[in-house]
């Protein structure tokens, strides 16, 4: 009985906010962000360590990580697959879409396949580490985009 490991304690992403984040524009970033969070009615669900995923209608649009003291990481999620990203581009606004456009040029495709393996997936987002005020903008027309562009999806499968 000795070898039983306890289980993490997982903390709510408020508690990592409150107990990692020091740093007083860092923590209004992020204060802002759960608080619109709240708004929208959507909780950042526990996915591993200090981590969090926030889903929309089933379809995920951001992770939440921080990665200890004083460093956060958001990334918004864009499209499902490859396949998809052409359209998401579509629906952005033009001073949105050169943003975005300008963050996938470091985009490459590791594989062959018509819709991207996981690790193209996992580079078709935006991610920041420690966001200012303006990043954070950046992130919620993003968030605003990725939803917008999940209900679409959502109304052509019916």
């Amino acid at each position: 009985m000795d070898n039983i490991k306890p289980k993490p304690i997982k903390l709510t992403a408020e508690e990592c906010c409150e107990q990692l984040l020091t740093d007083p524009a860092l923590k209004q970033v992020m204060l802002g962000l759960l608080e619109l969070l709240n708004e929208l009615k959507i909780k950042p669900s526990w996915y591993h360590g200090k981590s969090y995923k926030c889903n929309y209608k089933g379809g995920c649009i951001l992770f939440i990580n921080f990665n200890e003291p004083n460093r956060l990481g958001i990334r918004v999620c864009a499209v499902n697959n490859y396949n998809e990203l052409e359209r998401f581009l579509e629906a952005l606004p033009d001073d949105l879409k050169a943003h975005y456009m300008e963050y996938l040029n470091t985009f490459e495709r590791c594989c062959k396949s018509g819709s991207g393996c996981g690790m193209c997936q996992k580079r078709i987002k935006y991610y920041v580490t420690n966001p200012t005020m303006k990043q954070f903008e950046t992130i919620k027309r993003l968030m605003f985009a990725r939803m917008e562009f999940i209900k679409m999806l959502k109304g052509q499968k019916k």
